[in-house]
């Protein structure tokens, strides 16, 4: 009798584990992604910016300078509209920006995906060399830090500066559903570590000491990992994910390398 009922209860257990490891398998872009419907055409943050479509990637460009540009990839929530207040510091290095929109964001049609997304990188990589920019500086916070280390793999960038980063997606969602097997599940699997394995420009990161969604671990990992000799780690104090922009040093630090 004790026997069936340990059975019984090791089989429930065991269905429930499936049904919840489909339902993350299934639902894992949403759990992933969070698009706003905020309307890409009529973003009022941006409206001194053009609004370009170039091979169906969309973004805000400014073209403030002919030999030097920064490219904005923004983390996963919202949109790059959402992202117009940050514009008053990178405006200060008075290079020409482009803040990509990426697909599935701001009522696009389509789902995102990270095939989607690096696919924008594409895009923008083949923007920017069209356009002969010298200097090419590329930002990515979060998850923006995949298409960011994945344009600095393929084009030549000077300059990288990533935000609260990772090193591999997969063990950062392995580190929050330890009971499942996250290499198998996960099929997002950006991975800047393969990414930026040859990058040899110059990288910044900033990560705040206090992040509870993306913990400073993750992306010493992707520091110790990036064969470059020109790169600096900076901690934050007292800073989480989504408050690390409030911080002055971390404002100067970002000024200091778009300059």
């Amino acid at each position: 009798m004790y026997t069936k009922i340990l059975v019984s209860i090791f089989i429930l257990i065991t269905i429930i584990y499936i049904i919840i490891g489909m339902l993350l398998f299934f639902n894992q872009k949403t759990m992933l992604y969070y698009p706003n419907n905020q309307d890409f055409d009529k973003c009022d943050g941006f409206n001194e910016y053009e609004k370009i479509n170039f091979n169906g990637t969309r973004f805000y460009f400014k073209n403030n300078n002919k030999d030097k540009v920064i490219v904005y990839y923004h983390g996963n929530a919202g949109s790059a509209c959402d992202r117009s207040y940050f514009k008053s510091i990178f405006e200060k290095s008075n290079a020409s920006l482009v803040f990509v929109e990426y697909a599935g964001y701001s009522n696009d049609t389509v789902r995102p995906s990270k095939n989607l997304i690096l696919k924008d990188a594409i895009n923008i990589k083949n923007y920017i060399e069209e356009k002969g920019y010298k200097k090419i500086i590329i930002y990515g916070e979060s998850i923006g830090s995949g298409p960011a280390s994945y344009h600095a793999s393929i084009g030549n960038v000077n300059k990288l500066i990533l935000t609260t980063p990772f090193g591999k997606l997969v063990d950062l969602v392995q580190s929050k559903y330890i009971i499942y097997p996250a290499n198998i599940l996960l099929k997002e699997k950006f991975d800047n570590i393969k990414y930026l394995q040859n990058y040899e420009g110059s990288l910044l990161i900033l990560h705040g000491d206090n992040d509870l969604v993306i913990p400073n671990k993750f992306s010493k990992k992707l520091f110790e990992k990036v064969p470059s000799k020109d790169k600096k780690y900076i901690l934050i104090k007292n800073k989480g994910h989504n408050n690390i922009w409030s911080s002055p040093l971390f404002q100067e630090k970002i000024i200091e390398n778009i300059k």
